[in-house]
């Protein structure tokens, strides 16, 4: 698994494109809000975006409940095919004054902390230039 991370409209999406131009675009599969729960081959690439509106569908459970049912969904279809998380940088330690907003962004938090710790390669995107933050060098 790999993570993208970035402010909203900073060139994650086109990052992530970039980097698999030497894919065949046939193996490429881009998820908006959503997590697929379709069988994928082992070279096709998964690339899932925008875990607010999943998170918004979930607001019956806990922040925990909805981080770690995410995470465990996307570690299965990690050990599948190759998945690449595009996530967005919410608030930027601004605590929103709404309930559901500070859910939203708490929640995303907790989601991201897990997603970080699972992933072998974390690059932050900040206006189009890529910082890696974590990568893996060795086969697991």
């Amino acid at each position: 698994m790999r993570v993208i991370i970035g402010g909203a409209y900073n060139g994650k999406k086109a990052y992530v494109k970039n980097s698999l131009l030497h894919i065949d675009q046939k193996f490429i599969h881009f998820f908006d809000g959503e997590i697929p729960s379709t069988q994928f081959t082992e070279e096709a690439y998964v690339v899932i975006s925008n875990f607010e509106k999943i998170i918004l569908g979930m607001t019956d459970f806990d922040e925990d409940e909805i981080a770690n049912q995410l995470l465990e969904a996307i570690k299965k279809l990690d050990k599948q095919t190759n998945v690449i998380c595009i996530c967005n940088d919410l608030g930027r330690g601004v605590v929103p004054i709404e309930k559901e907003q500070r859910k939203l962004r708490d929640t995303c938090g907790r989601l991201y902390q897990k997603l970080f710790e699972e992933s072998k390669s974390i690059v932050r995107i900040w206006y189009g230039i890529p910082q890696i933050i974590k990568e893996c060098y060795v086969n697991e």
